[in-house]
């Protein structure tokens, strides 16, 4: 009786090639992968043949591709190009993209619903803020950072040993041209300051505009050295900051254009993550090898086992399910 009840839970579990292919070109979409989409794409399309039952040959045309997968590519494309401003420092440069392309995401009505309904069941809501006004502040706090640097930050690009140039050094100019640079310098940081500390007392939540003052005061403590890459606050100048800020745009730009904020295969991993470490604390013994769907194996057991009693019980580092960020 169990048996009959797993193996109809299995077949329906059973993934059409369809679903499949869907499931990997939205993964790549997520990720802007525009090439691999195109290549994917001509190679899992439906084969015709001709009266002679010869392969008909289809042109490699971007046409090909609907018209939802082409938006889709359009604005990966933009956000990779945002991304990598804001990886490599060009603070101002993303800002300058972010209103162009998804005006929303910056726009002062912090209430802008996306232009669309996320589609599916599973929904992610983004791990950090959504605001308008937070984002852009977050954004200008960049700006100021990188431009407090005396000493540049190289970006390397995924796959690159080879750093991207990184805008001239403050100590590259000598004499008394870089007494007046260090001036020029200096006063165009205290102006982004104050321009700063005033675009944090406009927020109208008065803890959120708590805590930008005080996040404030540590990043303006920059100011102070001469050379901030050799003071106490150099956590403020490593390129995991930049990384985060680029994380936290792009979420906000697939909120706001109603696109999911991670794609269909990550959430189903984080779900089958999370329900396998319930199962495990809970001590729930898997069903027997014969009632699992096909290409699914639980993690630290092999289908070798043959019954529920030669599934190990006892916790090992093998069966320890995945972490769960």
């Amino acid at each position: 009786m169990y048996q009959n009840k797993s193996q109809s839970k299995t077949r329906s579990l059973d993934a059409t090639p369809d679903e499949l292919r869907t499931l990997v070109l939205d993964y790549l979409c997520h990720n802007a992968s525009s090439r691999t989409v195109q290549a994917f794409t001509r190679s899992s399309a439906i084969k015709y043949m001709d009266a002679d039952g010869d392969e008909v040959m289809v042109a490699p045309d971007e046409s090909v591709l609907p018209t939802t997968l082409k938006a889709r590519l359009a604005s990966g494309e933009y956000r990779k190009e945002i991304r990598f401003r804001i990886l490599s420092g060009q603070i101002d440069e993303a800002i300058d993209l972010l209103n162009q392309y998804f005006p929303s995401v910056l726009a002062d009505n912090s209430e802008m619903q996306p232009l669309c309904k996320m589609d599916g069941r599973l929904e992610y809501i983004p791990s950090t803020s959504v605001n308008p006004a937070h984002l852009l502040i977050n954004l200008h706090i960049q700006g100021f950072i990188e431009a407090a640097r005396s000493v540049p930050l190289p970006y390397y690009p995924p796959g690159n040993t080879t750093p991207l140039s990184p805008p001239p050094s403050q100590n590259d100019i000598v004499g008394e041209d870089k007494e007046a640079a260090d001036l020029r310098a200096t006063e165009r940081l205290l102006h982004r300051a104050q321009n700063l500390y005033a675009e944090a007392n406009r927020l109208p939540n008065t803890a959120e505009r708590g805590q930008y003052i005080l996040e404030l005061g540590k990043v303006g403590s920059l100011l102070a050295y001469a050379i901030p890459e050799n003071g106490p606050v150099t956590q403020y100048l490593g390129q995991d900051r930049r990384e985060a800020l680029a994380d936290c745009i792009d979420s906000a730009i697939l909120y706001r254009t109603g696109q999911p904020v991670v794609s269909k295969l990550e959430l189903a991993a984080r779900q089958t993550s999370v329900v396998w470490a319930m199962l495990h604390a809970q001590k729930v013994k898997p069903p027997p090898p014969s009632a699992w769907p096909t290409g699914v194996t639980p993690p630290g057991i092999t289908k070798s086992a043959t019954s529920p009693s030669s599934v190990p019980s006892k916790k090992s580092p093998e069966s320890d399910p995945p972490e769960v960020c």
